[in-house]
């Protein structure tokens, strides 16, 4: 990798938690703004889409050579699940940016499935680095050490709970959404519903909606070193 870069681009779906990686950033004192560029870099899904301006901030596009590019994913049962949340204009901003796509499906649920193999895909191919999300409790990304932002177990640690207190949730986004008139009544009613699921989205419940589908992403969420395991589908 180049020694120019010095700044750092953060990409993947929408609810894999680069808002919070930003936070994190934040902390540790690094201008990293999410959905639009700070002094030191950016983490926003929408770079994923090789375009100048996105639904939230820029696309693709406005990343230049002295960015290094990572790649956070989510557990998928997590992430697809909470992508059924999405208003109208995110949707609408994929649909126009998913060259690969024939055609988003219909029902929401296969929507945000089609949506996180196809996105993640995408994003770990312009990207240098990947990381789950799950594991930044721990320790911090190896692109961190690429640009000289070295940081201890210890002050990385505290910066994450520093962090967590001030999340993004799924909970919070919908109530605020019931006062935001930007958010329509489906996106409301679906928030809602995610939020108050009696029990947490399964692999089965993907494999009845679309068989070939959820095998890829099984596949694909296997190489990224997730398991199917029921246990791990706890939605947070």
């Amino acid at each position: 990798m180049s020694l120019n870069k010095n700044k750092i681009a953060v990409l993947g779906t929408g609810r894999s938690g680069t808002n919070f990686f930003a936070a994190v950033l934040h902390e540790l004192g690094k201008d990293v703004q999410h959905e639009k560029f700070g002094e030191d870099g950016i983490a926003s899904w929408c770079l994923v889409a090789d375009c100048d301006e996105a639904v939230y901030g820029p696309g693709g596009n406005a990343i230049t050579e002295n960015f290094a590019i990572g790649h956070q994913v989510r557990n998928p049962l997590k992430a697809i699940g909470s992508l059924t949340t999405f208003n109208r204009a995110s949707w609408k901003y994929i649909t126009e940016n998913s060259p690969s796509v024939d055609k988003m499906p219909r029902k929401i649920m296969h929507r945000a499935m089609r949506h996180w193999l196809d996105w993640n895909m995408r994003a770990g191919e312009k990207s240098s680095f990947t990381w789950r999300l799950e594991d930044l409790k721990n320790r911090a990304p190896e692109i961190l050490s690429v640009l000289g932002w070295e940081v201890s177990t210890e002050e990385w640690k505290s910066a994450y709970d520093r962090a967590r207190h001030g999340a993004n949730t799924g909970s919070a986004r919908a109530s605020n959404s019931l006062f935001n008139p930007k958010v329509g009544p489906i996106t409301q009613w679906r928030r809602y519903k995610h939020t108050n699921r009696t029990s947490p989205l399964s692999w089965e419940e993907l494999r009845k909606i679309d068989l070939g589908l959820a095998k890829e992403i099984e596949s694909y969420a296997e190489s990224l070193g997730y398991g199917y395991s029921e246990e791990n589908t706890e939605k947070k």
